[in-house]
């Protein structure tokens, strides 16, 4: 099966998720006989556009700022202010 997004990790979502759990163990009924089991099939997933997008990592990526800041996590100068940080968070919640 070929892949939806190109992301392996929502190419394997997509094909492990919509298997049918028909194979599933037996379980004992009242009485102590085993039941057949159930063929009942898993619940169906689809993925929005924009998911795919954000997936494919097809969005603007400022490749500078990345090796600025993982440069300046490697030699131990990036500082994280704690009050913007929970400013900000508070303000994704509308708090």
């Amino acid at each position: 099966m070929k892949g939806i997004t190109g992301n392996p990790a929502l190419d394997a979502y997509q094909r492990f998720a919509v298997k049918s759990v028909s194979s599933a163990q037996r379980a004992e009924g009242t009485n102590g006989a085993a039941r057949p089991p159930q063929p009942t099939e898993a619940a169906k997933v689809s993925i929005s556009t924009e998911a795919r997008e954000l997936a494919s990592g097809s969005g603007q990526v400022n490749t500078q700022k990345i090796e600025r800041l993982k440069a300046a996590i490697t030699e131990g100068s990036f500082r994280v202010d704690s009050t913007i940080v929970a400013q900000r968070m508070l303000d994704g919640v509308g708090g």
